[in-house]
């Protein structure tokens, strides 16, 4: 037998074998990304890469950092990714023979030319400069005019895993660095913290739109310093480490932070105070996917914080939203308008059950000072097809404490979804009173986001109104409203962000106007 002939026989088979199992990136679609646990930013750079070459794909891939790059190399796995076809496989074979009659004095040479620097967590490996500036105006009548302003500009640089920065925010200068050598990490200053938490020691006038995966520019804190060590074991890095951040505790503390960030706490023993961070995602074949986010601050004055739940059965037919949150003014300052800034504690539940977004059911709960508000809901589909439903929904408002309400709420809704896109708007009416309610929330190209939220009420209603402001699970909240006009349109993206809020009530000559715009330029090095 022709041996070199049978070679060339079993290595084509093998060939085709490759090829009846796997797939191309542009093969993988946006469900079935979703579905793995991507969010909707790295599930829409995934496809926009996609259509580029194979070599600006393994680029893009080897440049995500943590959670992201853990979820692309599980979809990379299971879904058999390949980057070539056969031609370009073999192609690459005999380029990959020639490149081995390089002697070895060749090949450590090219060896040592061509070996990456390993990047740092966190931090893109490529030295940059970046600036930027952030400008925010509340506008409410006899509201102090410090009040009503705030604006910043900053210059940083990164490089190597350091990262610096220089501020001015309103009238005072600050400074933040984040350091790491070897397995130690050092932040210092009003900017940089290992911890992802949104509300540790949170300057309560300013706040980041532009937070994101190797982001230059986290939420803004007060003065803070931490000292930790990073323990790398199986692949998976965990720190602990010490720090002291005024705004929080008057005492020294102690911080961990699990692999992805997914798992963070702190605690200061002097006062017993701590704060538990919760950021994690479930998928299972049988039984879905799930999400889970909280964030809590604990101390024996008052505990607040929220807890968001997000599951999706296989196939994407059932879901389930479901949220508890204790508000509080201990959570805020001036960083958004009135209707969501509390002036006195909340804690409010809310859940809801669907069957592809056609049937289903609303559940909520609130209770804010000697005011205690329930209902529940239930929709259905009246025309259904691909370009949209038609829903209506039965909703039920019930008020208890100073004042007895009951109220009945029939609404009719027209909505559209498809993969994280919604187009959602409709009325409602009561028995001496209507409100129009609409949400839009538009992804597109890489990290780019559109969301408009809206209501507009009519008449004499008794009871408030729950209005869910925003689409997406990371900015999830549903709140209870007694203003007869809201307006609120958001966008998002990695360098520049804009979000303006409008609200006014019936026969009160004070509207609350919101505008914050962001702005982040880089320059590569």
């Amino acid at each position: 037998m022709d041996w070199q002939k049978f070679g060339v026989i079993v290595w084509i088979l093998f060939v085709e074998t490759l090829v009846a199992v796997e797939k191309k990136p542009d093969q993988v679609s946006i469900p079935q990304l979703l579905k793995a646990g991507f969010p909707p930013h790295l599930a829409a750079a995934w496809k926009e890469k996609s259509k580029q070459t194979p070599e600006k794909f393994l680029e893009w891939k080897k440049s995500l950092k943590g959670k992201d790059a853990a979820l692309v190399s599980k979809v990379w796995k299971e879904q058999k990714i390949t980057l070539y076809d056969n031609k370009q496989r073999l192609a690459y074979n005999k380029t990959f023979q020639k490149n081995n009659n390089f002697t070895k004095e060749e090949k450590n040479q090219k060896s040592k030319e061509t070996k990456p620097s390993k990047p740092k967590e966190g931090f893109d490996s490529n030295d940059e400069l970046f600036f930027g500036l952030s400008y925010q105006n509340l506008d409410v009548r006899y509201l102090p005019r410090k009040e009503k302003n705030h604006s910043s500009v900053f210059l940083g640089g990164k490089g190597k895993g350091q990262i610096w920065i220089l501020e001015k925010r309103d009238e005072e200068f600050s400074y933040g660095v984040n350091l790491t050598y070897q397995t130690f990490r050092f932040t210092s200053g009003n900017r940089y913290k290992p911890i992802p938490h949104f509300y540790f020691a949170k300057d309560p006038n300013f706040y980041s739109q532009l937070e994101r995966t190797g982001s230059p520019l986290p939420q803004p804190i007060t003065y803070s310093n931490f000292l930790g060590y990073r323990l790398l074991n199986d692949g998976k890095e965990y720190e602990l480490g010490i720090y002291h951040a005024n705004a929080f505790s008057y005492y020294p503390g102690v911080y961990f932070v699990s692999p992805n960030k997914s798992y963070s706490g702190v605690w200061s023993p002097g006062d017993n105070k701590s704060s538990l961070y919760i950021n994690d995602s479930w998928n299972h074949k049988e039984w879905g996917s799930h999400r889970i986010q909280s964030e809590s601050i604990f101390n024996k004055k008052e505990s607040v914080g929220f807890v968001y739940l997000k599951s999706e059965s296989p196939e994407s037919k059932f879901f389930l939203d479901a949220t508890v949150y204790r508000d509080s003014p201990l959570l805020y300052g001036i960083v958004s308008p009135e209707e969501v800034r509390p002036q006195i504690p909340q804690s409010l539940g809310y859940s809801k059950i669907s069957f592809k977004h056609w049937i289903g059911s609303e559940f909520l709960g609130s209770k804010e000072g000697h005011r205690y508000e329930n209902g529940r809901s239930g929709f259905f589909p009246c025309f259904i097809s691909e370009w949209g439903n038609l829903i209506y929904r039965y909703r039920e408002y019930n008020e208890s404490g100073n004042y007895h309400w009951n109220e009945i709420g029939r609404a009719a809704f027209y909505e559209w979804r498809k993969e994280k896109a919604v187009v959602s708007f409709g009325f409602e009416s009561r028995e001496n009173a209507g409100q129009w309610e609409g949400k839009l929330a538009i992804p597109f190209g890489t990290s780019n986001l559109l969301e408009f939220s809206g209501i507009f009420r009519e008449g004499q209603p008794k009871t408030r109104a729950w209005f869910e402001n925003w689409t997406y699970a990371t900015d999830f909240n549903i709140n209870l409203t007694d203003r007869q006009e809201i307006i609120k349109l958001k966008w998002v993206s990695p360098f520049i962000s804009l979000n303006v809020s409008y609200s006014e009530k019936e026969n009160d000559p004070n509207p609350i106007l919101f505008i914050n715009f962001q702005l982040l330029h880089k320059i590569d090095l």
